[in-house]
């Protein structure tokens, strides 16, 4: 499987209601589109809210 790397900037905390962080890394998946979805709902079950988007890049 491909490796990506993502960026996801304007992530809310829903548990410190006010504060945004950002998150950078890597993962393996079949396309970039699944990349993005699993970047996606693995930080929604972490308890952020995205308020910008996610970009994915080929590593």
């Amino acid at each position: 499987m491909p490796k990506y790397s993502f960026t996801a900037e304007g992530l809310a905390d829903t548990l410190t209601p006010g504060e945004t962080t950002s998150a950078r890394g890597t993962l393996s998946a079949s396309s970039p589109e699944a990349a993005k979805k699993a970047v996606e709902k693995s930080l929604r079950s972490r308890g952020y809210e995205l308020t910008e988007s996610v970009s994915v890049a080929t590593q």
